[in-house]
Formats: C-alpha cells, sequence, structure tokens
C-alpha cells in the first residue's frame, strides 16, 4: 500500500471512529433521557439529581464536538441550552423551595430567546424568501390566544409572566417555521419539528401543574421536551454544516 493510500485509510478509519463517538454521545443521551422518566415516574429524586441536569449537558457537548465555524450562531444555541439545563435544575428543586418556579420560567424564557435570535440569524444565512406565511402566524395565534384563555382562570399571580411566556415560545415556533426551506431543507424540518415539540410539552405543563394532573404528566413532559431540544440540537447541526459547504 502506498503512502497516500495508507493515509486515507487512517483518515477513513479515523472519520468511522469520530462518528462513532457522536452516535454514542445520543445513545447516552437517549439511556440518560429513559432514566430520567423512570426515576420521575417512580419519585427517585436522588437519582433525578444526576439524571436531569445530564440531558442538557450532553447536548451542549455533542453541539460543541461536532460544530465548527459561525460562531455567532454557534453560540446562540449553546446559550439556549445553557438556560435550559438551568431551568432543568432550577424546577428540580422547586417542590422543596416552592418559590423557584418564577426563575425556572425566567430561564426557559431565556432559552426561548436565544432560540428565537438563532432562527431569525440562522433564516438570513439559509437566504430564505422572508414573505411572512399568514396562515402559520394565525394558526399559531389561535392556539396561543385560545390556550392562555384556557389557563387564565387557574394561573393566578402567574398571568402576566405566563403570557410573556407564551407571547416568546410562540415566537420562536414563528422564527423557526419561517427560518427554512421545508420543502427543500431536511434539517428545517427537524428543527421545527423539535420547536413544535417544545411547545407540546410546555402546553402539557402547563396542564399538569394548573388545569389537572395528568398521569405520569412529569415523566412525558420531560420525554417531549428532551425529545423536542435534542431534535433541535441535531437539526441546527445539520443546517450549519451545509452552510460550511456551500461557504467552501
Amino acid at each position: 500500500m502506498s503512502v497516500v493510500g495508507s493515509a486515507e485509510f487512517l483518515k477513513d478509519r479515523f472519520l468511522r471512529s469520530f462518528k462513532m463517538k457522536f452516535r454514542n454521545l445520543i445513545i447516552i443521551f437517549c439511556i440518560a433521557l429513559i432514566i430520567e422518566c423512570a426515576a420521575s415516574s417512580a419519585n427517585l429524586r436522588e437519582v433525578q439529581y444526576f439524571s436531569k441536569p445530564s440531558l442538557m449537558v450532553i447536548l451542549i457537548f455533542y453541539f460543541l464536538s461536532n460544530s465548527k465555524n459561525l460562531p455567532f450562531q454557534k453560540k446562540l444555541i449553546i446559550a439556549a441550552l445553557s438556560f435550559s439545563w438551568i431551568g432543568d435544575v432550577v424546577l428540580l428543586f422547586e417542590k422543596q423551595f416552592s418559590g423557584l418556579f418564577i426563575f425556572g420560567l425566567l430561564s426557559f424564557l431565556a432559552a426561548h430567546i436565544f432560540y428565537a435570535a438563532y432562527f431569525w440569524q440562522i433564516g438570513k444565512v439559509n437566504l430564505i424568501d422572508s414573505k411572512p406565511r399568514f396562515a402559520v402566524i394565525i394558526a399559531v395565534l389561535v392556539y396561543s390566544v385560545a390556550f392562555y384563555f384556557f389557563l387564565f382562570p387557574n394561573v393566578g399571580s402567574l398571568r402576566i409572566p405566563i403570557l410573556i411566556y407564551m407571547i416568546l415560545i410562540s415566537l420562536m415556533l414563528l422564527t423557526s417555521i419561517h427560518a427554512f426551506n421545508l420543502r427543500s431543507q431536511t434539517f428545517g424540518k427537524i428543527c421545527v419539528a423539535g420547536t413544535m415539540l417544545f411547545t407540546f410539552s410546555d402546553s402539557i405543563l402547563a396542564i399538569n401543574r394548573f388545569v389537572v394532573s395528568i398521569y405520569l404528566g412529569s415523566s412525558l413532559v420531560m420525554l417531549v421536551y428532551a425529545t423536542s431540544q435534542l431534535l433541535i440540537t441535531e437539526g441546527a447541526l445539520r443546517n450549519l454544516k451545509n452552510v460550511q459547504v456551500e461557504l467552501s
């Protein structure tokens, strides 16, 4: 085998090993999620102290290890995942300290703002036609308004914070839908699926907390929420790689 052939063989072997490590991180994430859901359903708080915070940490490491260049857009995703991690940790201790809920809410507010900023910026990079999709905007607004008034009688002093929260998560959803050509960009479909699931998980959480207790509600919320974060992270990674190829 020639020197060039040996170099190509070693490079191919290294890339395969590198990709395998990335796959292993996703497997670890899925295992941590299963443990978290099981611990939540069994109320094993000691296990949750490790399983719940680990989820966003794994995604942050996965994203950092697998992304290059475009530092500004990259930092927005890292910031969103980091504030999500803070929200997870804060809500983990909320049962012991009831006043922490508002701080968890603020953390996720920040996460939604950073995600919306990412989708706004990456939409410009993707060179997407900026014409508003009025049918989508109306559908999101109708759902948000209807759901807010559904919660309104049950949220007490949190009416204003929850209104702001719903505005921002709707903004995140709308900016994600307008950031991609969903007919041709698979990574866009992945991201939008993630933001839709994020909205869905928040809806389940609100119903479970303020309206009626849902059977295994906490586990269901975590399953949908963590899946949404994984999809947004994966979609963002694929988008950034596509941009890098186009710019190279």
